[in-house]
Parts: structure tokens; sequence; C-alpha cells
């Protein structure tokens, strides 16, 4: 990349991050505490020199991406939380475009926050938005547009295509160690990279792949949706990208242990004897000697071989291996296994062939919350995930049925939902509704009354998702 376009780039993500942290500063101070003015000064001294001899800069929200003057701004892990941040106060505004032009000032910026913040007090936050951004000179903002179908259906070929490119590299890694070679940690860094360039474009609708099992290859798909999950939950907490990686490749193998367990064993449908619970509880123990033995000594495999040890051990250290002394666990331990456990409570399985559905998933991780799974990484992961997964199935209170697809993360109990029956029980399709979505009166549209187990309905929701994303 030539200098003058990587210059170009960092100027666009630091344009789009400025705006955001000057969002976020005034909504905890007033528009002329200092230190808001200063965040305002730093944003138009980056604007001043784009808008010389009648030049116009727009920022545009497409989908889950933003664009300036028609280019589409990328950012690096380090920006991720200031964009998600500003994605969401664009969406719940109704607001797409904010073009700015002319003389620009701190006066100009400081009369566009104050509009920005009070528009949400109204039923009509756009309209309202505009209407006071009339008469500001050198801004105008236009309303959010439907991202294009025929891109949208790209971006889902895209993360359809490296969500099984995963699971088949999972795949290639297991058959070299069942065959006595080492660990090919260079196609599982190529999958999980491959994962996390695309969570930071299009991280919900990743996150809904994890809804997909495959009751036949139950320890791939589960492997890959555990390393979804924890990615989604480490940029929650922050983490960069070298950390993200090693999160993901550690989740990746954090069942290696299993490799060489009898299929027999692993495919009982039967309850385990004394002694086939001894084998599977050594599986922790196995995949630390196989990741040790097979893998260059480096911060993965050391982080990945403290994973594989600590994921079945509790978090007050009740579970297994047996330790002599509870300790703190590792951070990334405690991450995985929350995910391990929400995503094989809502797995058919050999021994369990009905699916928990993911809310109840949820609360049976809360009530063991402090004893199994870290409470705090817990409310995050509830957070991102919503109080009604992707994947579960609702009653809406105007009788219609369908399938969360999309969280909320400013309203929990509010996701995005693919009807799937209408108020008479006739099947629809495709009909996306935004239970966040209020009418004239400033009353909901339409509020979850209660979610009931889809395969009841004859639903399953892994081919549903896989139809959806094709």
């Amino acid at each position: 990349m030539n200098r003058l376009r990587s210059k170009a780039i960092d100027e666009a993500r630091d344009i789009v991050s400025r705006l955001a942290i000057s969002f976020k500063i005034a909504q905890t101070y007033s528009v002329g505490n200092e230190t808001v003015e200063r965040a305002i000064d730093a944003f138009v001294l980056m604007l001043k020199p784009l808008l010389r001899g009648g030049e116009r800069l727009d920022i545009d929200l497409h989908g889950d991406y933003f664009y300036i003057n028609n280019a589409r701004v990328r950012y690096s892990v380090q920006h991720y939380m200031n964009f998600d941040f500003l994605i969401n106060e664009f969406r719940k505004r109704g607001l797409g475009n904010i073009a700015f032009s002319g003389d620009i000032s701190r006066k100009h910026i400081q009369e566009f926050i104050t509009a920005f913040n009070a528009c949400l007090s109204t039923d009509i936050p756009f309209i309202t938005l505009q209407g006071d951004v009339d008469i500001i000179d050198s801004i105008e903002v236009g309303p959010l547009k439907n991202m294009r179908s025929d891109s949208l259906m790209d971006v889902r070929r895209t993360i359809k295509k490296s969500y099984f490119n995963a699971v088949s590299n999972l795949k290639s890694v297991v058959t070299r160690v069942q065959s006595g070679q080492t660990v090919e940690v260079r196609k599982a860094r190529l999958a999980v990279n491959s994962l996390i360039d695309l969570m930071l474009q299009e991280e919900q609708m990743l996150v809904s792949m994890t809804a997909i099992k495959d009751y036949d290859d139950y320890t791939y798909y589960h492997s890959v949706n555990v390393s979804i999950l924890s990615v989604a939950l480490g940029l929650k907490l922050g983490l960069n990208k070298k950390r993200l990686s090693e999160l993901g490749i550690a989740a990746f193998l954090h069942d290696i242990g299993k490799v060489n367990i009898a299929g027999e064993i692993l495919n009982k449908a039967a309850p385990f004897s004394d002694e086939e619970w001894e084998i599977i509880r050594s599986h922790p123990i196995e995949g630390v000697k196989t990741i040790v033995g097979s893998m260059k000594m480096d911060s993965v495999t050391i982080r990945s071989a403290i994973v594989s040890f600590e994921h079945h051990l509790n978090y007050d250290c009740s579970g297994y291996p047996l330790v002599v002394a509870a300790a703190q666990l590792d951070l990334y331990s405690n991450i995985i296994t929350i995910a391990d456990r929400f995503d094989a409570m809502t797995s058919a399985r050999v021994y369990e062939s009905t699916p928990k559905p993911p809310e109840e998933a949820l609360r049976i991780l809360v009530d063991r919350a402090g004893k199994d799974v870290d409470p705090a990484l817990l409310k995050i992961f509830i957070r991102m995930t919503g109080y009604y997964p992707i994947g579960a199935m609702v009653v809406l209170d105007t009788s219609e049925m369908g399938i969360v697809c999309k969280s909320n993360a400013e309203l929990p109990d509010r996701p995005s939902v693919i009807l799937l029956f209408g108020s008479q029980k006739t099947r629809i399709d495709n009909v996306m509704v935004d239970l966040a979505e209020k009418g004239q009166g400033g009353n909901y549209l339409r509020t979850i009354r209660k979610t009931v187990d889809p395969y009841q309905y004859g639903i399953n929701i892994s081919e549903y998702l896989l139809e959806a994303n094709a």
C-alpha cells in the first residue's frame, strides 16, 4: 500500500473515531465542558483542511460500514469500540448521513451535538434532528437507508464460506493429530484471523452462524462456534487483534484432547460407566500434552495449553481435572468456558438429542454464575447476545412467530426477528421486523410474549439459518 493511500485510510478512520469520541464524551458532560470542547476542537482541526475550496465531506452509514465520500472506512480492532458506538447512535436516530461543508467551527459542532442528544427524547428522532440541524450552517443530515439486498447477499455468502472453511481447517488439524503429526497452527491461525476480520465488519451476522449445529460433526462445529463466540466477547472487552487471535486459536483447540478418545465412547447414547467418565475427564490433560508436544513454544501454545487444562475446571475450581487448591483462572479460560457451555447446551448431541433453547441456556448459566462461570464476563456475554439470543424462537404479542436474527445492545429485550408465521399462523418468508420500532403514539409495535421450542413447529434452526445465509 503506498503512503498516500495509507494516509487517506488513517485520516478517514480518525475522522469517524474522533466524531464518536465527541459524541461519547458529550453524553457525560455538557457541550461547554472543557473536555468536550477539546474533543470537538480536535475533530474540527481534522475537518478544516478537507473543506477548503468549497469541498464537502459526507459520512454515510450503510449496513455495518461507514463511508466517507463514498469510500468505505476501514478500521482496526483498536478502533472497534468507537465505530460500534457510533453505528448504534446513528441507528437509534434513524440517521444515515452527516455532511460537513464551508467554514466549520466549534460552535457548529456544539449545536449539532446538542440536537443529536436531544432528539432521542421524541417519538420521531430523525425528523426532530433534521429540523434542528437545518438552522446550523455547514452541517446537513440524511436518513438511514436500507442496505441493498445484493450487497447483503454478498456479505452473507462471504461469512458462510469463511465459517465452513474454518470447520474444514479444524478437521484437517484433527486428522493430522490423529495420525501422530504436529498441530498445524498455520491453518488454525488463518481460519481464526479470517473470522476476526469478518467480526469487525459484520459481528451480528457472523455470530448468527453459531446457531448452526451439526449433529454428526458436533465436535468440529462446536469448536468453531466457541471460537466465534469467544472472539465476539473478547471484542467487547477491548482485546487487541493479537490477543483476539490467541483467544480464537485457544478456543479452536480447546477440545483437541478428545481426538484420540474412542468414537464408541464419545458417541455413546447411554450413560457413561465410571471408567468411561474417567476417560472423558482426561481430555483436558490430553489436550495439554497434544498442544505442548506438537506446537512450538510461544504465547499461543502456552495460552492454548492453559485453556485446554482449565475449560472444565469451573470458575471456583470445583470441576475437573482435580486441583489441590483453588486459583484464579486465566481470562481466556473464563471467556471460553462461557462460550463452550452456551454452545454445548444449545446443540443436539448423542446423549441429549433435544437442544436447550438459547434463552434457557442463558438462565442456567446465570443460575451457576460465580460457581461455574465468571459472573462479570457472563453479564457482558448476555449483553452481547441479548436476553433473547440469535436462534431463539419467539411468539409476539401480535400472535406472530419468528426467529431472533439480531440482538440489540441498547435494548436487550428488543431484538430483530425474522417472521415465520403471521397472526393467523400462515407461513411468512423473509420478513424482518425490529422490535425497537415504535408507532406514532410512541408505543412499541411488537413485543415478545414468550419463547417456544422450534422443534414443536417443525423448524430446524440450523437448516433455516443456512437457507437465510445462502
